[in-house]
């Protein structure tokens, strides 16, 4: 009679643990749909549909006064920052070395171009006084600002689906001394006002920030400097082309 018993729980014990487990085809199937789903985000090696050939050529098989040979790797330099600081999301001041790609580029019909419509050329602002900076910003779709203390330069640049840069802008303000034409450049170490532009503006392309406070007397150059998300700056699709940032000089009285 016990075992009889002992015989009847086997079976059934048995009978339980097939049922949970999935079968060898259903099992294969679970596991690639989970490979497929993840594996973009925990590859560590270069699938051969990402290889780009062009990193074997260094440009010069027909030489060109004047013209630099490319650095050249069949990995597509995906070991380039091994032993080296890697930037790691972070502002590194003394230097690091970034291996992040550089992401989706528009096309041409896409490529962005800025205009400061505020100040004006040699406009002179009151000191000490609050003003506008403004704007106007073709193919950038604006708004897109990540945590630049913690994820700097760390993604691609992406576009929209309708192929334009996901991004923002900075304004940046420089004392350019006794002089709207100085003959050396300011200290890019220094500025009188930064700002990032994190939000969508008009919707338009306009986008505006305030200076508070205003500046003091002085001669100054105001820039934008468009980024993708991640801060880095755009990148275009050629390299003849109209810039795609700013600068303005005015003064403050």
């Amino acid at each position: 009679m016990l075992f009889q018993k002992l015989t009847a729980i086997i079976f059934v014990l048995a009978t339980l643990s097939e049922a949970a487990v999935p079968a060898k085809g259903a099992r294969s199937g679970l596991l690639k749909r989970d490979n497929d789903s993840n594996s973009k985000q925990t590859a560590t090696c270069l699938s051969p549909k990402a290889l780009q050939t062009g990193s074997k050529n260094n440009g010069q098989e027909t030489p060109v006064a004047g013209q630099s040979p490319s650095q050249t790797d069949a990995a597509n330099f995906i070991n380039f920052c091994s032993g080296q600081t890697l930037t790691n999301g972070l502002q590194v001041k003394s230097g690091s070395c970034n291996g992040i790609v550089m992401g989706k580029i528009p096309s041409t019909a896409h490529m962005i171009s800025s205009i400061i419509i505020s100040p004006g050329p040699e406009e002179k602002i009151r000191a000490n006084k609050d003003f506008n900076i403004s704007v106007q910003t073709t193919g950038l779709a604006a708004g897109s600002f990540t945590n630049a203390d913690l994820t700097y330069y760390s993604a691609p640049q992406q576009l929209t689906s309708s192929g334009e840069i996901i991004g923002h802008t900075h304004v940046t303000v420089q004392d350019l001394g006794d002089s709207l034409c100085p003959s050396n450049p300011p200290d890019p170490t220094t500025f009188a006002f930064f700002k990032g532009i994190n939000d969508a503006g008009n919707g338009r392309g306009l986008l505006s920030a305030t200076v508070t406070g205003g500046l003091p007397k002085g001669h100054y150059r105001v820039c934008t400097m468009t980024s993708a998300s991640n801060h880095q700056p755009v990148l275009m699709p050629v390299a003849q082309r109209g810039a795609q940032d700013d600068c303005q000089k005015f003064i403050v009285h």
